[in-house]
């Protein structure tokens, strides 16, 4: 198999660890090769991969599996449409932040795996997926591990992210709001986001769609905190200008 197959290949199956199906359509964009370019690495593939009604599944899962919910699937396209844009960012010898929450994993998958940097981190679905990459220098950032969204909380005075220097910082949020900011879901998670905002030479939002119009409990920043937003092409128009005038560049 060349190289160029087996990277398709290692791609396919790291979509498919977030989800039991994606369409032949959306991960022949995703590689920018064909549809029919797809079709035959499959047939190389026979042994881990097959294609189902237009979805390519790993081989052994039911029928019945891959067809998931509608919102979910367009969900995980556009995390992962967003992890593809800005996994573009990262370059050697970075340190780079990655955030707790669905969309960043999907940014880990699409740097490649001969690319040389440090990532910090401070939640386990984040750590799961950096040890993946060979050549990626992993600081994790201690403490209570909270169980429900797998964040590790650090409650002493001084913490790792204190002497640590950040190219880029990854932030994610569950609300983008012209008048409330940009919020999450806990407030375990305010601190850390916060402090690598201040730490950062450059500060990157990660928010689809759905996230704009939307205030969650926590408040830990504005747009007017972030130089880059990567979202997709569903963002509402109001917040592409808001963007803009901030002075942020818009990725989608």
């Amino acid at each position: 198999m060349d190289s160029k197959k087996a990277e398709r290949l290692k791609l396919i199956q790291q979509a498919l660890q977030d989800q039991n199906a994606i369409h032949l359509k959306e991960m022949a964009a995703l590689l920018d090769v064909s549809e029919m370019t797809l079709r035959r690495d499959l047939n190389h593939f026979s042994e881990h991969l097959r294609l189902l009604g237009g979805y390519i599944t790993r081989v052994g899962t039911e029928a019945s599996d891959y067809r998931v919910a509608d919102q979910d699937t367009r969900h995980v396209e556009e995390k992962r449409r967003i992890g593809k844009l800005a996994a573009r960012l990262v370059q050697p010898g970075d340190t780079v932040f990655f955030d707790c929450g669905t969309t960043s994993p999907f940014v880990i998958d699409f740097i490649p795996d001969e690319l040389e940097f440090t990532a910090v981190c401070s939640s386990l679905n984040v750590l799961l997926k950096l040890q993946n990459k060979p050549n990626c220098h992993i600081v994790l950032c201690g403490g209570t591990f909270h169980r429900k969204n797998q964040v590790f909380e650090s409650n002493a005075e001084s913490s790792i992210l204190d002497s640590v220097r950040l190219t880029w910082a990854f932030v994610t949020a569950a609300g983008v709001s012209q008048e409330f900011g940009v919020t999450c879901f806990n407030f375990n998670e305010v601190e850390v986001k916060q402090k690598v905002l201040r730490q950062a030479q450059q500060r990157v939002l990660l928010a689809d769609f759905s996230k704009f119009d939307t205030v969650r409990t926590a408040h830990f920043a504005t747009l007017q905190d972030f130089q880059y937003v990567v979202s997709d092409k569903k963002i509402p128009r109001v917040y592409k200008e808001l963007i803009q005038a901030s002075g942020a560049q818009l990725l989608v």
